[in-house]
């Protein structure tokens, strides 16, 4: 392992000539100096043999421009983050741009500072997915010029949003049951984001509309807990299931197994968010896909916009539609 870092001044001193001409050569600038052919490539060989590396931060200062993204994601172990970051990131670099992606654990203190920490690297803008509740970092985003866009979670009125409307996508899983429910228990996980917030608003509207009884749960991590509200919740009359996300589906069709419940028969049930294995389970799982692709590759667009024309104005809100699956389970 080296030592320490090989320099321009380095190169400059092993042939005999100057920083500058080093500099510019390695710039390719070195026909626009009057360099030589036979000087250019020495210096160029000379910089291969020891290992030389730009400094990156000091070649974006001249530039102006780190051609970085900062992407700030809640759960990257979240299989909807993991495909968002996967095609935003692509997305990016297909247009010029690296990303730095940092997880937040959905912890607000954590994703303050570690979004400081991305705005010291001089990151040229930022897409964030922003922990619950972004009171806590419009400080932050005031503290640098660089352009936002939120996806999936909503910012403020000033920042660009790319999404789905949650309340009204829940709205149309309620009425998607192919008999109408006598009762329906909707299900959320113990942490509740600003989405699940809207969709557990979806469920009440429509069922209010509809004039279904209707009662939201709060699941705990706890499988055996679980269990019981499940069983509680069939003995008050429930005969239909939403799971509010993804991380709760499976709980339920655990719990519901257990209980000797057969799903699409004794007990509908359908899932806000799609999963791979759910076109594969017996009964078949229905569930509301969102266009999670989509949703990455304009979110990345529209930050790649901003920067390309900082006119553009603030605040525009993309709203992209879901897609129900319909399969055996409702």
């Amino acid at each position: 392992m080296k030592a320490k870092r090989t320099s321009l001044n380095d190169i400059a001193k092993a042939l005999g000539v100057s920083k500058a001409t080093v500099s510019f050569v390695l710039n390719d600038k070195g026909d626009q100096f009057n360099i030589s052919k036979n000087k250019q490539e020495l210096i160029k060989a000379k910089a291969k043999e020891l290992s030389y590396v730009p400094n990156f931060f000091a070649k974006s200062l001249r530039q102006g421009s780190t051609k970085t993204i900062g992407l700030v994601l809640p759960d990257i172990s979240n299989p909807f983050y993991g495909e968002l970051c996967k095609t935003i990131q692509q997305t990016l670099f297909n247009s010029g741009y690296s990303t730095y992606i940092i997880n937040s654990n959905d912890d607000k203190e954590q994703e303050t500072t570690l979004m400081r920490g991305l705005i010291q690297r001089c990151i040229d803008g930022m897409i964030i997915v922003p922990s619950n509740d972004i009171k806590e970092i419009i400080p932050v985003l005031h503290e640098t010029h660089i352009p936002v866009v939120f996806t999936d979670r909503p910012g403020d009125d000033l920042t660009d949003f790319v999404g789905i409307n949650n309340l009204e996508e829940t709205e149309k899983i309620v009425s998607a049951f192919k008999n109408k429910p006598k009762r329906i228990t909707a299900f959320s996980p113990n942490d509740i984001d600003a989405n699940t917030k809207m969709r557990i608003e979806g469920v009440k509207t429509a069922c209010e509309k509809l004039k279904i009884d209707f009662e939201i749960i709060t699941l705990s991590k706890d499988q055996k807990d679980t269990d019981k509200v499940i069983q509680e919740q069939i003995k008050k009359g429930s005969d239909s299931f939403i799971a509010l996300n993804s991380r709760v589906i499976f709980k339920l069709i655990s719990g519901l197994k257990t209980l000797n419940q057969a799903i699409g028969k004794d007990l509908k049930l359908i899932s806000f968010d799609d999963h791979e294995s759910f076109g594969y389970m017996t009964p078949s799982i229905s569930a509301l896909r969102q266009p999670i692709s989509d949703l990455a590759v304009h979110s990345a667009e529209r930050m790649v916009a901003r920067l390309a024309d900082d006119s553009l104005p603030f605040g525009k809100q993309i709203i992209l539609p879901c897609e129900f699956i319909e399969r055996e389970s409702h």
